[in-house]
């Protein structure tokens, strides 16, 4: 971003000193990283407030400091009081995007958003310049900082929106003010907070209330109740799906391939098979998010598609190492029960008929439902056929309840650190000598599960990861 400061604090009402002359080139929230013609923000929290950090940020070069309070130890450069940083930080977001021609696309979902943000992202930079947020800062800071990082140059804004509760995407969805809205999924991910289902819908349709004048919005129709608020918001919504093939924007999965799946392509009137770097079926819904979205921004479907042949995925989504005992699948970064279902049918499938084991972990926010939901994550993996499943976590009994009701006949363990799932799977008899085993690690950040993908690899060595 470039921003006169004297526009910044007329911007935000802001009460503060002289700020004539002063422009400002990056915004900053971490006093560590702060340099010469930044703007350093101070965000009040609960173990650390920005406000203690003021006076360094000045001395490595901040250019001005917003805050909320009075800093008078704060000397050589001015400070901008407003009531609310975090709000102030969204508001210039919103004044930055008005300033700019950039067009803004605005990604949201259930499961996946990241990988369906970086695969738009990166198919659109084959003919584009684009920005994006970094990997998935996507709240009611990360969002604002992903903003005003972009230069304001670039053709395409790729904004991933995360929401774990009620009013988070009212006050979300106006600082994105997006030309095209994607939502390409829903399913039951942070019902503490959004209630139900339902609930989850209609805060993810919410979005589309701030598409602005002229732009469009895409929606995934499989989901019907998000295809229900979505047309209720906006009537004129295109449909996407993996079901329905009258939908304008249509991709099924073929099966797997040599260099990881072949999917049917559907933009339009253009019909495509196509053979891409993914692997299972819920990579279709990633596809058709992510073709879509360029081909409504005016690619050609055969630059779509050889842009998604050479896409990488994030960090931790579905990346396959090859080690001693055959394929480790580290699907660790978060989980929710749809995003998990789907995780081990594509293991399954990846499996085939090697002995399949899933390494799980709990998956957290599901409020009143989170009892429920993890005995019918028991019911999946027992319908997987795998040869055990190895689980760290509070709800393990009702994972087992669930493997239980399922008539489950493989082995299930409870463990707790990394270190104890090597001597498991030697228990098992997945040893070097009997290479070909499928490993599925999977669970909620807060259960750390990459700690077992560590453990994994240096116990049996890594061979190159052929990330999926």
């Amino acid at each position: 971003m470039k921003m006169e400061l004297s526009r910044i604090a007329t911007v935000l009402n802001a009460l503060g000193e002289q700020t004539d002359g002063r422009t400002v080139t990056r915004v900053q929230i971490d006093s560590r990283v702060v340099q010469p013609g930044d703007l350093f923000v101070c965000l009040p929290g609960e173990r650390v407030d920005g406000h203690s950090f003021a006076a360094d940020a000045v001395r490595k070069g901040a250019v001005a400091v917003l805050a909320q309070r009075p800093l008078p130890e704060v000397d050589g450069a001015p400070v901008l009081l407003v009531r609310d940083t975090c709000k102030a930080l969204g508001d210039l977001a919103v004044a930055w995007r008005g300033s700019v021609q950039s067009r803004v696309v605005a990604v949201t979902g259930s499961a996946g958003k990241t990988t369906v943000k970086e695969l738009i992202a990166q198919t659109l930079a084959a003919e584009m310049s684009v920005a994006k947020n970094h990997k998935n800062l996507n709240n009611q800071i990360g969002l604002p900082l992903s903003m005003l990082a972009a230069s304001g140059e670039e053709d395409v804004w790729v904004m991933e929106v995360g929401i774990s509760r009620q009013g988070d995407m009212e006050e979300l969805a106006p600082i994105a003010s997006p030309d095209l809205a994607v939502i390409h999924n829903i399913g039951p991910a942070h019902l503490e907070g959004l209630g139900s289902l339902r609930g989850v819908a209609k805060a993810k349709a919410h979005l589309l209330t701030s598409v602005r004048r002229g732009g469009a919005a895409i929606v995934n129709r499989d989901y019907p109740e998000l295809w229900e608020a979505a047309q209720r918001i906006f009537p004129s919504v295109q449909a996407m799906s993996t079901q329905n093939e009258k939908a304008p924007y249509f991709c099924t999965y073929l099966g797997p391939s040599q260099q990881g799946g072949v999917f049917l392509l559907r933009l339009e009137d253009e019909r495509l098979e196509v053979d891409l770097p993914f692997l299972g079926a819920h990579f279709a819904e990633n596809v058709v998010a992510a073709a879509s979205a360029a081909y409504r921004l005016g690619m050609s479907a055969g630059s779509i598609v050889q842009a998604l042949a050479k896409a990488q995925l994030p960090d931790q989504r579905f990346a396959a190492h090859h080690l001693g005992f055959g394929t480790l699948i580290d699907d660790t970064y978060n989980a929710n029960p749809l995003s998990m279902s789907r995780a081990i049918q594509a293991a399954t499938e990846l499996a085939g008929n090697r002995p399949l084991v899933l390494v799980l972990g709990d998956m957290l926010e599901l409020g009143s439902e989170a009892e429920a939901e993890h005995v019918r994550l028991g019911e999946r993996a027992a319908a997987s056929g795998c040869a055990a499943v190895v689980y760290r976590g509070g709800f393990a009994k009702a994972v087992a309840r669930g493997l239980v009701q399922a008539g489950f006949k493989g082995r299930f363990q409870e463990v707790r650190a990394g270190a104890e799932l090597a001597p498991v799977l030697e228990d098992l008899g997945l040893t070097k000598e009997q290479a070909g085993t499928v490993i599925l690690a999977k669970g909620s950040r807060s259960s750390r599960m990459e700690e077992f993908v560590t453990a994994l690899r240096s116990s049996y060595g890594s061979n190159g990861g052929a990330g999926q």
